[in-house]
């Protein structure tokens, strides 16, 4: 297995629960057994994955990432709709077999039901767990008297890669943030007016940019309130000009139309994520990733940050209009719940004013968490949280 992502004193904890028969139902979201197995395993421990032909494809994702060796592995594929065929294949491989564990996080209700029955059948004095995705603690079941919960905190600390691994997926993602000093000054009160000026300028009208020869010719600004953008113009008066100069000092690789989409907006993603990196160390933010795109470009994620196992997702958006922010909130926590599952939180940074009688971000968070029935799953920061962005980001990370 690979390096067991967790500290000493916070492998101690775990010491009582570990087994040398380790199962684990796997289900459409691995993450729960990526965690399950670095907490609960030992290295001599052998793993018994249960899946279903659905599922398979997940498991042997499983094994890759987390590099077990030929030997430390059993599948076992079960027919999710048949109780006798579940009951007997565990009962089965497991028939024998002393010191068992089974975490049953993961996989369905039938699936949990007769795996744990085969288990206790084998093996009753077998330990048995689940992870509870809202108060992020493993809970050991015991016979006859409370279940014990061990807070797992950030004790195991997957890469965002192997995340991404455990779906099978293959990513692009921009290795730098571009710009970060304009950021700062953009996103320090100057962003409305500058959103102002790219609508004006950038745009034949609200729904398309001008052409590449009419935003080549466009002149940049330099009057107030923009005289502390002119040191990044870099003496050009055009943004023709000024992608041209970015593109020979290898700060910029595309086209002039590229360079007007980030103007108008997807600086806000270089931002906010320069925003999270500010608080990294005291929030436990120990890997992050910018402007992803999955699978040739089928979905992407703006900004995504990891907090121990806990995946904070963040879609940014310059506009204002309730109906789009939902929607932009909606599509990070498809995405969200895919890839970090029940534990995942979504956010997203917008231009939505408090001065809105019916679009303010509280309206909007309110409104969210009746329609959706889900409650401490989602954030809106708006334009008064930007200048300050880091602060507030700080309290979501944070926040139970």
């Amino acid at each position: 297995m690979n390096d067991i992502k967790i500290n000493e004193d916070e492998l101690k904890r775990f010491d009582d629960y570990r087994s040398e028969n380790l199962v684990l139902l796997v289900g459409t979201n691995p993450l729960p057994n990526y965690v399950a197995c670095h907490l609960l395993s030992k290295p001599s421990s052998h793993i018994f994955f249960v899946c279903t032909k659905a599922t398979n494809k997940i498991a042997d994702n499983l094994i890759n990432v987390l590099k077990i060796g030929e030997d430390k592995w059993t599948k076992i594929q079960v027919d999710e709709s048949n109780s006798n065929n579940i009951y007997s294949k565990i009962s089965n491989q497991l028939e024998g077999k002393q010191l068992i564990g089974l975490n049953y996080t993961g996989g369905t209700k039938a699936m949990a039901v007769h795996t744990y029955r085969a288990v206790e059948a084998v093996a009753p004095d077998s330990v048995f767990s689940y992870l509870d995705a809202r108060s992020l603690e493993l809970v050991i079941d015991k016979k006859d008297c409370l279940s014990k919960r061990v807070h797992t905190n950030t004790s195991v600390k997957p890469k965002l890669e192997e995340l991404f691994k455990l779906h099978g997926y293959s990513v692009n993602y921009k290795e730098h943030i571009f710009m970060p000093e304009m950021c700062k000054i953009l996103g320090n009160n100057l962003f409305q007016d500058f959103s102002e000026w790219c609508e004006k300028k950038l745009r034949s009208d609200s729904s398309k940019l001008r052409s590449n020869q009419e935003l080549k010719n466009v002149i940049l600004p330099v009057n107030s309130p923009f005289e502390d953008l002119v040191i990044f113009w870099d003496g050009c008066s055009t943004l023709g000009q000024l992608t041209e100069k970015w593109k020979k000092e290898n700060k910029w690789r595309k086209k002039v139309n590229d360079l007007a989409k980030w103007l108008e907006g997807k600086w806000l993603e270089d931002y906010t994520l320069l925003s999270f990196q500010k608080i990294s160390d005291e929030c436990d933010i120990h890997d992050s990733i910018l402007g992803a795109q999955f699978n040739n470009n089928k979905f992407e994620l703006d900004v995504a940050v990891l907090k121990g196992y806990e995946l904070f997702v963040t879609s940014c958006t310059t506009t204002n209009k309730k109906g789009l922010i939902k929607q932009k909130l909606f599509e990070a926590y498809v995405r969200g719940q895919q890839l970090g599952g029940d534990e995942a939180k979504i956010g997203v940074v917008c231009f939505a004013s408090e001065e809105s009688s019916d679009a303010s971000p509280e309206i909007i968070l309110k409104e969210i968490e009746k329609e959706w029935h889900l409650e401490n799953k989602f954030q809106v920061f708006g334009a008064e949280h930007i200048p300050d962005l880091s602060t507030h980001l700080k309290e979501w990370l944070n926040s139970k």
